[in-house]
């Protein structure tokens, strides 16, 4: 759902209506939760069961999705066995049974927008839907997601003409192509991971993420385990890649070349991995259109997950900040001793150099040696006070800078403190030196009269 509240607004009215007080109970486990209004208790009641009712049409959605990609799998295994052809019984069972999970999965899919759309009703309090359908947002994506759910092998057999080795026009059948896009569906395990995880699908968390517009989705679960555990979700990635992109590359060189030397998995899964990294050896390569297509995107997907990489890489190789305090005092403090060190070398060539310059007129090999002694003690003891102050200001990150803005607020909140505490004081002080002023004058009179 994109969002529960979107204004301070949506909690006043949803706290408008105060009615009787009853006990609530939790929307999740059933357990007594508080004493609230009888108003917001029968809207967090419908929205509880309005949540247990998108959990089971989303599971609906990803068994459908399974059930129809295993039914595709095994008609396409079928099928390179030579067990069955394209037109053979056997094959349209399959491929009618995907079908039949595909009908079943968009009416799912129909069915968790309008459960999605009953929540927010439910939770601004509004009688008509069409106010909470968001043109073009929603439409969008419903759209979307039905034409990412449709796709699959039809029952009877689609064919394209292809141009064959000699010039001649072949028709091919179009089912390996609607197979490889079926692999789009695996977007549903995100949503898995939302409804069936009681954080993220929390009433705190929906609230939360409402306030401060954040969309709780597969994008934000993706980013979460990214943050979390890096490493892992890359290596279940590239796993991933490695193996349906194989698979994919061995359907299209199956089903559109001619000359059947690479239609193996291994050698699919070889042309993959050397096109995953970037490596392109060239002893084995795609022939077919489609496999060529394959191997672009995976050539994409390669060069987007080594970038992914690197980034995890740099971050667990920086320095913490503790780290980083550790080592700009051990460093600071070595510097500091090599500037003393050079210092007293400064002083000490120098005392030697004037000494040479009193005993000889002229100069001698010895001033020059201990002249450019002091040079070398000048620059060194320079370096290293340079050297000192870039450490100083390569530590000091947002953190720091942070902390010095609220030292500062502090600092001048206490300082308009003093002055408001001054200012009665000083106020005091004009009014006793107004009333001295008064009776000297006073005095002065009395004088001049006598």
């Amino acid at each position: 759902m994109s969002g529960d509240f979107r204004d301070f607004e949506d909690i006043k009215c949803l706290l408008a209506d105060k009615p009787n007080k009853i006990t609530l109970l939790d929307e999740e486990t059933g357990g007594k939760h508080g004493t609230v209004d009888s108003g917001i208790g029968e809207r967090l009641t419908t929205r509880g069961k309005l949540l247990k009712e998108r959990r089971k049409i989303v599971d609906v959605q990803v068994f459908m999705a399974l059930i129809g990609f295993v039914f595709m799998l095994v008609e396409n295994e079928l099928f390179y066995a030579g067990f069955i052809t394209k037109l053979s019984t056997m094959s349209i069972v399959l491929k009618s049974f995907v079908s039949l999970s595909t009908v079943i999965l968009l009416i799912a899919v129909v069915l968790y927008y309008v459960t999605e759309i009953k929540m927010r009703m439910t939770d601004n309090q509004i009688d008509d839907w069409r106010l909470l359908v968001a043109f073009p947002n929603t439409n969008l994506k419903l759209s979307l997601e039905m034409l990412i759910c449709i796709i699959h092998p039809l029952p009877f057999n689609v064919t394209v003409p292809i141009s064959g080795p000699d010039g001649d026009t072949v028709y091919v059948s179009l089912d390996p192509v609607l197979s490889i896009l079926m692999i789009f569906r695996v977007y549903l395990l995100g949503r898995v991971a939302v409804v069936h995880n009681k954080l993220l699908s929390g009433t705190a968390t929906r609230s939360l993420s409402a306030f401060n517009r954040v969309d709780i989705d597969g994008v934000f679960v993706f980013k979460a385990l990214m943050t979390s555990n890096p490493g892992s979700v890359l290596i279940a990635i590239m796993v991933f890649i490695l193996l349906t992109n194989s698979w994919a590359m061995m359907n299209c060189e199956t089903f559109y070349q001619f000359e059947r030397e690479n239609s193996n998995f291994w050698n699919s899964m070889w042309i993959i991995s050397i096109t995953f990294l970037t490596v392109g050896y060239g002893d084995t390569y795609p022939v077919s259109v489609c496999g060529r297509c394959v191997s672009v995107t995976t050539g994409l997907m390669g060069i987007g997950t080594t970038a992914l990489l690197i980034t995890v890489i740099l971050q667990k190789l920086e320095q913490t900040r503790a780290e980083k305090y550790v080592y700009s005092f051990v460093k600071k403090a070595q510097l500091d001793n090599g500037r003393k060190m050079a210092a007293a070398d400064v002083i000490k060539n120098w005392f030697q150099l004037c000494n040479l310059r009193r005993r000889y007129s002229v100069i001698t090999r010895d001033q020059i040696r201990v002249h450019r002694k002091l040079q070398h003690a000048i620059y060194t003891m320079r370096e290293a006070r340079n050297r000192r102050d870039s450490i100083g200001e390569s530590t000091i990150g947002l953190i720091e800078i942070s902390k010095a803005i609220s030292d500062v607020e502090q600092r001048t909140e206490s300082l308009q403190t003093a002055i408001k505490e001054i200012k009665p004081g000083l106020v005091h002080m004009q009014r006793t030196t107004r009333d001295l002023q008064l009776m000297i004058n006073d005095i002065y009179k009395v004088l001049i009269k006598k």
